[in-house]
Order: C-alpha cells, then sequence, then structure tokens
C-alpha cells in the first residue's frame, strides 16, 4: 500500500541532510542515517549507539555552586555507507538521479542513484539497507553496482570510517558537535573522558572488475557493533527474514488506520515507525530527543520520553515502555545524589542527560523544570494503570516516594496553602515563577500517587500523612476577574508580547532575543497550563476560558506544543482546529515545519500525533477502570480503527464519522 510506502515525493523540503534524517534506520541500539554512499558536501553521515556518549566540562563564565558540570554528547561514530567508485580510473563523483523508497511495514531502505564520470560514463548504483531488530548489533546492506552505457575496469572500496570532528560555526543551542577523536585499539574504540568502549566487526571490499554494459556486481555488508566484544553469526538473508517478522508484529498491534486523508496516514506510519526504531530496550538507555536520527540535543533524554511518547508504548508496546521505565529506577541513585547536592530531600532528576547525571548548563530552563519529577511518576502510574504490572511498580515504587520527598522538601505550607516556588513549567519562555500550574498539578499527582502506593505496600504511613496534606493543601493560582487559571503568580501581570510587529523570520524566538527580553512577556513556547487540562479532568468552560487566552500567546516554537493544543481543542468539540493541529503534528517533519529535521527527528512530537489520534479524535480515557471513547472525528477523517492493549489484553476499536 502507498501509505507503508516512503519515498522523496513524500517530502515537502529535500534537502540532503533532511532526507538522511527521515530515511534514517534505528532498532533502540544503533541509529545509521541515510546519508548518501558517495561523498558529498552537503551529506551528513552518522552511526549513533544509544548511550555511547562523550563528556566534556562545561565551561561557565560565571560559575555557581551546583551548577552542571560536564556535557554528555552521543558521539557521531562511523559512516558505515560512504564507497568510493571509479570507472577505469576515473572517480565517480556526479550524482544525475536518486531515489529512495523506505518499506515502512519491513523497516527495510532501497535506494537508486544514477551517477556519470566527467566523461559520460554511467553507473547505477542500487542499495538494500536495514539496521537488524532480531540482532540489534548489526547494520546490513547489500550492494548492486551496474554499468550502463561503457566496458571498463570498475573499482570499489567500501570501509567503515570514524567520523572525525567538524564543527559547525552556526549558532544554534540545540546543536553541538558530535563526532569525537575515539581511541582505537584493534577493534575496540573508547572515549577519551567518559571512557565508554564500542567493539566492532566490519566488513570491507576493496576490489576491482569488468564490467560490460548492463553487466553488475553485487555483495553484501554486515556492519556490527556492540558494547562488548561478542558477535554471533549472522546471514543477510536470516536478517531479513526476522526484520520482517518483527515488523508485522509491531505494526499488528501499533498501527492506526484513518479514512480520507492519505498524506495524513502516511505521515502518521512515518512517526510511529521512528517511535519503534530509537527507543532503547535494555532498561540502561532511553529515547533521546531526536531518537538515533542525528545529533540535536547531544542524543540527550528529557521529560518527552514520559509525557509523550510513553502513552503510545504504553498502550501499544508495554515491554518498551517498561524498559525506558526501566532506566528511570536504574539511575534514581544520580536523582538522590542531585537533590542531595542542591540542599533537598529525595531525588531530582536531571532535565537532560544520559548517565543520569545534570547536564543542562542553563538552570533556568533546565534544572529549575522540577516538574520532571512528577512527569516520572506520571508516567508509572499510567503504566500501572493500562498493564496491570503491579510487580514492576513494586519494584519501582523508590521512585514515587523519594519524589514525593523532594516535593515536600522544595515546597512549603503558607496560608494560601501548599507552594512550590522558583521553577519552570513546561513553557520555557517563562522561568523561574512561583506557583506554575502545571508544576503545582503534577506535584499534586505525584504525592497522591506515593500516598496511595504506601498505604498498598503499609510503608512510610507517617510520611504517606504529610504528603496527603501537601497534595489536599495543594495552591493553584486563579484570577477571579477574568476566570482564567494563572500559569503562574506572575503571569497574568506581564506585557503582551508584541506579535504583530515580529518578523516571522524571528520565530522561534529563542534564536533571537535575550531570556531577558522574552521572560518579561506574557508569551509561550509552548503548551502549559492546557497541558496540564490533557492530562487532567477539569470542567469544560474553564479549560475553554484558559485555551482561548493562552493559545493566542503561544508561539508554537516548540515541536511539543501543537499536538497537545489539538488533543484539547478536539475534547472542546472545535474539531477543525484540532484537525489543524493535528495535520501540523503529522507531518511536521515530511514537511521540515520546525526548519531543522537535518538535525533528526521530533521524536515527542511524532508521540504527540499518537496522543491526537487516540487521546484527542477517539477520546481515550479510563474511566473507573474501565476503557472509553468518545467520537470527535473531524470531517476530514471519516473513519479511524486502532488498537490499545489493556490490561493484557488486545481491544480493537473503530470510530466513524457521523457527518460524512
Amino acid at each position: 500500500m502507498k501509505t507503508y510506502t516512503l519515498t522523496l515525493d513524500d517530502l515537502g523540503n529535500i534537502e540532503t541532510q533532511n532526507v538522511e534524517t527521515i530515511f534514517a534506520q534505528a532498532n533502540g541500539f544503533m541509529g545509521v542515517r541515510a546519508s548518501l554512499p558517495i561523498q558529498a558536501n552537503d551529506s551528513l553521515p552518522g552511526t549513533f549507539i544509544n548511550g555511547f556518549y562523550e563528556t566534556h566540562p562545561i565551561i561557565y563564565g560565571e560559575n555557581a555552586y551546583g551548577y552542571a558540570k560536564n556535557h554528555e554528547t552521543m558521539v557521531k561514530c562511523f559512516d558505515l555507507r560512504t564507497l568510493e567508485l571509479s570507472v577505469n580510473g576515473e572517480v565517480l563523483s556526479v550524482l544525475t538521479e536518486r531515489n529512495l523508497k523506505l518499506n515502512l511495514m519491513t523497516g527495510i531502505l532501497s535506494e537508486t542513484y544514477l551517477y556519470e564520470t566527467n566523461l559520460g560514463q554511467q553507473i547505477k548504483l542500487e542499495l538494500e539497507s536495514f539496521t537488524s531488530h532480531f540482532n540489534r548489533t548489526t547494520y546490513a546492506q547489500k550492494i548492486k553496482i551496474t554499468a550502463l552505457n561503457f566496458s571498463g575496469e570498475v573499482h570499489v572500496k567500501k570501509e567503515a570510517k570514524l567520523l572525525l570532528p567538524n564543527s559547525s560555526k552556526d549558532f544554534d543551542p540545540r546543536v553541538r558537535e558530535a563526532s569525537v577523536n575515539l581511541q582505537k585499539q584493534g577493534n575496540q574504540y573508547t572515549t577519551a573522558n567518559s571512557k565508554l568502549s564500542l567493539y566492532t566487526k566490519f566488513d570491507e571490499i576493496d576490489e576491482t572488475f569488468q564490467l560490460n554494459p548492463t553487466q553488475s556486481f553485487e555483495f553484501e555488508q554486515l556492519n556490527q557493533i556492540s558494547k562488548e566484544n561478542q558477535f554471533e553469526i549472522v546471514s543477510y538473508e536470516r536478517l531479513k527474514v526476522e526484520q520482517v517478522k518483527i515488523f508485522d508484529t509491531f505494526w499488528s498491534v501499533s498501527d492506526i488506520e484513518i479514512d480520507g486523508d492519505e498524506t495524513l496516514q502516511k505521515g502518521v506510519r512515518v512517526n510511529l515507525y521512528h517511535l519503534f526504531n530509537s527507543a532503547g530496550r535494555d532498561g540502561k538507555t532511553n529515547f533521546g530527543a531526536k531518537g538515533l536520527t542525528g545529533e540535536g540535543y547531544e542524543g540527550h533524554y528529557f521529560w518527552d520520553t514520559e509525557m509523550y511518547l510513553l502513552p503510545f508504548f504504553t498502550h501499544t508496546q508495554p515491554e518498551i515502555a517498561k524498559s525506558l521505565l526501566t532506566y528511570r529506577l536504574n539511575i534514581l541513585p544520580q536523582a538522590k545524589q542531585r537533590a542531595k547536592e542542591l540542599g533537598f530531600a529525595g531525588a531530582l532528576y536531571a532535565w537532560r542527560t544520559q548517565s543520569g547525571h545534570e547536564t543542562s548548563a542553563y538552570y533556568p530552563a533546565g534544572t529549575a523544570q522540577v516538574h520532571i519529577n512528577a512527569d516520572i511518576a506520571y508516567a508509572l502510574e499510567l503504566y500501572e494503570k493500562v498493564t496491570g504490572d503491579s510487580a514492576f511498580i513494586q519494584s519501582a515504587k523508590e521512585i514515587i516516594y523519594e519524589t514525593a520527598r523532594f516535593w515536600l522538601s522544595y515546597g512549603f505550607m503558607s496560608q494560601r496553602g501548599f507552594e512550590i516556588h522558583e521553577v519552570t513549567g513546561p513553557d520555557e519562555y517563562t522561568a523561574l515563577v512561583n506557583n506554575n500550574y502545571y508544576t503545582n498539578k503534577m506535584a499534586q499527582n505525584n504525592l497522591r500517587y506515593a500516598v496511595r502506593l504506601a498505604h498498598t505496600f503499609k510503608e512510610n504511613q507517617e510520611e504517606a500523612t504529610f504528603w496527603q496534606t501537601a497534595a489536599d493543601k495543594m495552591y493553584f493560582g486563579y484570577d477571579e476577574t477574568s476566570k482564567i487559571t494563572k500559569q503562574d503568580d506572575s503571569f497574568l501581570d506581564k506585557q503582551v508580547w508584541d506579535f504583530a510587529h515580529t518578523p516571522k523570520e524571528n520565530y522561534p524566538l529563542l534564536l533571537h532575543y535575550h531570556p531577558m527580553k522574552i521572560y518579561k512577556h506574557q508569551v509561550l513556547k509552548q503548551a502549559d497550563t492546557i497541558l496540564a487540562h490533557m492530562l487532567f479532568a477539569e470542567e469544560k468552560a474553564q479549560v475553554a476560558r484558559d485555551f482561548d487566552f493562552y493559545e493566542p500567546l503561544t508561539t508554537h516554537d516548540s515541536s511539543l506544543s501543537r499536538a497537545i493544543h489539538g488533543v484539547v481543542a478536539s475534547r472542546l468539540g472545535r474539531t477543525q482546529q484540532a484537525y489543524d493541529f493535528f495535520a501540523d503534528s503529522a507531518t511536521m517533519d515530511l514537511s521540515d515545519m520546525q526548519g531543522n529535521a537535518s538535525h533528526g527527528i521530533h521524536a515527542a512530537n511524532m508521540g504527540g500525533t499518537w496522543l491526537g489520534l487516540i487521546y484527542g479524535f477517539a477520546g481515550l480515557h479510563i474511566d473507573n477502570g474501565e476503557l472509553k471513547i468518545e467520537n470527535h472525528l473531524p470531517k476530514q477523517i471519516k473513519a479511524l480503527r486502532f488498537n490499545i492493549l489493556y490490561q493484557g489484553k488486545l481491544q480493537s476499536f473503530e470510530l466513524k464519522n457521523e457527518k460524512n
């Protein structure tokens, strides 16, 4: 089917580096960008290994106690795709045609390139490749070289090449050079500072052969990378057969069918494909903001996983969800250490990290986003509700207790109630405020979940009393005059950003204005109070007033924003607005809406696409232990079909648009 196949025609912007991101392949351990097979200046090859990073000291002009100490940058290790090709001694360098076809059903990429020499001798280069989900250490390629219009000597050389540092001078705080000088000893590669090691087993070819017109030369390569010096003997065809089986199982549960819009159907499947590919599976790694497709955000793990990605995995691939949550359990010691370092009780999870240690150099938009604690607690609670896996929750309950202890330590009781000051909510254009609504709402939920677990497991009873009191007395700001929920204590008192005189090219604001300029205004980067309304049921009229107030102030500079607004618009019955937000979310990377697809996929937005469909259009929610749906389909969608795993049983749903 067309909607299970991605080609260049599906991309609104076909810059080479964007193509390399969108057609990238990954398997949770390894990711390989779909770079050009013959070296070119506009190509950005890269192989990323989940959790393989180098550290560098963060240099502050003015340091202070408790600042993050080190960068952790995922390494862009090897070029596994480039080959050298010459005809009668003349190097091929002129690309005249390229076609890519990614089979989303199997994770197998097929490519065709036409190259020619200055003398007009033409070669057709055909590639088939995949990152194996059966043997995650392996990137498999089959390559076919065909002479089109000449007879002569063809030389091919293909070997894995270590990528060396080549820093870009472009200013963008979201990107950092990811190539490093790895130390090589035999088949072992080690980072200089973090002391992490990889082992390799690479196939190489260096051969000359004679070809006549239409004759071909074909070979296979199995390039293997592992964190341990052990490699299984594998064959290309066996790996391919198993790849098809694994993807078939994935789609049988996770596919979503949309009738009425082929473009959005394909966008949804591309997004689900990348979600499946980049999720860590070993409990020691997680899901980077750009997956394993690019070097944006240094490969760091954020709250994106818990709030935007885990709903999809929890409802369709619970074993992957469990692995991602296990990572949080495994880095709990680092979170406890961080809270202690800052002078608080319990645990404070790092805002951006791989090792578990905080790496965010700008604390107002990093460490101050303490809501990550409650985000993780929310994700664990959702996992318990959906899967019924009480054994895992019992093993992970210390996360809930320790984060509850943090809230009691970080907040305080006043005449107004339990307040939490000096925080940054999801809206990163508003920093270091008091009583951010989202943070307080999530902290309240975190505390109540801790109380419930304490009663269930008959422990921490004395602490649970204090947790219950803090939750019950949590303070939420509200403006009685305008009947608007306060994003924080000061937001409504600020001057509105001058949107009318802000040039289009000055978005995103963070690249064109100093934080002090942004922070003093009413302007949002993304959903904040509206995200809280998506997660917790509120009076519909109140949600509508808040939506009408906050959405016009929102730039949607963050890729995380549109999907959330779409879900809430659906629930408000604003189906056209919901559809517009969803359409943007579904095709964000295909159209390069954010202008930075070359840095890697927008993984959280891809999870947001699932939220838009399932939480929004289908209105999925849990009511008294039962799955319920509400039909909010917009007129553009005739029918919606999807599956949900609930309490270990697969349930299938179909919604039809009665208005059509």
